[in-house]
């Protein structure tokens, strides 16, 4: 079995929850005729939460994966799924780009220079990414997410990075340890009727290191609008 086709069982495909996106929503000033896209939207968990937020307006669900994007379709009809780039956004004008986990497949710099063109006025961007929470530095955590190509930085690097590309930081929080629960509770459970010995011998490491070091890392969420 895939990544794809055990994510296609889960209701998310990373860290996050209902009450971190509401703050963000609330942060971001999004309207009920907002019109948002879900940025790497995987299988639709935030989806039908824009949707609520914008009942008059139009939601986009954007992912390079077209099991993703025929899942998200089938779920919620009246979404507009779209198989496709980040890098290369649909024009919108778009009032709110939300994008949960994913912004590492591009880094901050080139995910905020290709979404700024497509904002409409007054638009803004919620992202979440992997960051240190705090004054430990785990070495198991750092040597793992580096094999994964992801190198950790703190909240202050991460914000800096958002100044370097020309944005400014409306809010941040952290998704916390529930965010992470409600992603690694039911995967848990999906790995336990696994076969694929890698696979599950791959994410069974993952969730072990939260289990012993997740207090040290964490989702950071921003919204941030063009300076």
């Amino acid at each position: 079995m895939s990544l794809v086709d055990l994510f296609l069982r889960l209701d998310r495909a990373g860290p996050g929850d209902a009450e971190s996106l509401r703050w963000a929503l609330g942060v971001a000033g999004t309207r009920a005729d907002a019109r948002i896209l879900d940025a790497g939207c995987g299988t639709g968990a935030d989806t039908g939460m824009l949707l609520a937020a914008a009942p008059q307006g139009r939601v986009m669900a954007l992912d390079a994966a077209p099991d993703f994007v025929a899942l998200v379709a089938s779920k919620y009809p009246a979404v507009s799924a779209r198989q496709g780039d980040m890098a290369a956004p649909p024009r919108g004008p778009w009032d709110l780009i939300w994008s949960a986990g994913a912004v590492y497949n591009l880094g901050i710099g080139r995910a905020l220079d290709a979404w700024r063109g497509v904002l409409a006025p007054g638009g803004r961007v919620a992202f979440s990414d992997l960051c240190w929470a705090g004054p430990a530095r785990p070495q198991a955590v750092t040597d793992f997410f580096a094999a994964e190509g992801v190198a950790m930085r703190d909240a202050a690097a991460l914000e800096a990075e958002v100044a370097a590309a020309g944005w400014r930081v409306l809010g941040a929080r952290w998704i916390g340890r529930a965010g992470w629960a409600r992603y690694y509770d039911p995967l848990e459970v999906a790995l336990a009727g696994e076969r694929d010995a890698d696979l599950v011998a791959a994410f069974r490491a993952e969730i072990a290191l939260w289990k012993r070091w997740g207090e040290s890392y964490d989702y950071r969420l921003l919204v941030v609008e063009p300076a």
